[in-house]
């Protein structure tokens, strides 16, 4: 057995062309790994099929769950015939809060099996694969900070952003949004005539971190959605944050405070009921070493 991390993301912006001809909207975003992080523990059996036990969340354990599709995927293209995985999933990322656990959990999983059933690395596979399964999965094979266009599922990695010199908070509200609605809501026609920004249009590694941080265009279609998400995010404003931005479709927000400490005295501009978690970025090799790859071998 052996036991991976699989960590969550926050989206530093979020830009819409608009709608494709295949019905998914065309994207430019910066990901940016946090570490705040589910456990999955993975073990090889010689039996066929996927076990899979959720623990911290109800969530489905059968083809329902993105980490189970992915384990399948796996078995049915790249494992010995009759040879089976079981995992176990304990859930600490939010479900359906916009910081990508579910797309996290099956990129794992694809790292984790590659890596413990050892055959020939095939990264062209692993990427055609996290395609198929969603959007964001890709991104979750990368890891630090890295650039998407299309859906968000071609991935360009850029050069680590700098972490940020003073608290970077998560507010979580109780309420989560569903991202189809939130791509409802936004409507069929381009948010500018300005095209999907270019990889190059992103700060280089040298500006601070709140640089990074830009627009997400999801915003006015989610506050829609959930009002009491507006609210929130005038009230962090309030707050004195330097930045905030909602993550992906929502509906968590992270706040940038430009001193170390200070969250705990920003909460009682929150609204009544809002978790929040102060977190930190993680860059490309600091997620490789704690998600458990440089350490990790089969059975």
């Amino acid at each position: 057995m052996a036991t991976f991390r699989s960590f969550a993301k926050i989206n530093l912006s979020l830009r819409v062309a608009g709608r494709r001809a295949d019905g998914y909207h065309e994207l430019s975003t910066v990901f940016q790994t946090i570490d705040l992080a589910d456990e999955l523990e993975i073990r090889r059996r010689l039996q066929a099929g996927v076990e899979l036990e959720v623990r911290g969340a109800d969530l489905p354990s059968d083809e329902r769950n993105l980490a189970y599709r992915a384990a399948e995927a796996f078995l049915r293209e790249r494992a010995p015939a009759g040879e089976g995985v079981s995992i176990r999933l304990e859930k600490r990322i939010p479900v359906g809060a916009g910081l990508g656990g579910g797309s996290a959990n099956a990129a794992t999983v694809l790292l984790a099996l590659e890596r413990l059933f050892a055959p020939a690395p095939d990264p062209a596979w692993l990427q055609r694969t996290a395609r198929r399964l969603g959007a964001d999965v890709p991104f979750f094979l990368v890891g630090g900070t890295a650039f998407g266009a299309g859906r968000g599922d071609v991935i360009r990695p850029l050069a680590d952003a700098p972490p940020p010199r003073g608290d970077l908070v998560l507010l979580l509200p109780a309420a989560g949004l569903s991202t189809a609605e939130v791509f409802d809501a936004l409507g069929a026609a381009p948010i500018a005539d300005r095209g999907v920004a270019a990889a190059g249009a992103v700060p280089t590694s040298g500006a601070e971190f709140a640089a990074w941080v830009g627009a997400n265009d999801l915003e006015p279609a989610a506050f829609r959605v959930l009002p009491a998400l507006a609210a929130l995010y005038t009230s962090a404003v309030r707050s004195g944050a330097r930045r905030v931005r909602m993550s992906g479709s929502g509906s968590t927000l992270f706040a940038l405070y430009d001193a170390a400490g200070v969250a705990a005295e920003a909460a009682r501009f929150w609204p009544a009921g809002i978790v929040w978690k102060r977190v930190e970025t993680l860059g490309r090799a600091a997620w490789r070493s704690a998600g458990g790859w440089e350490s990790a071998g089969g059975e």
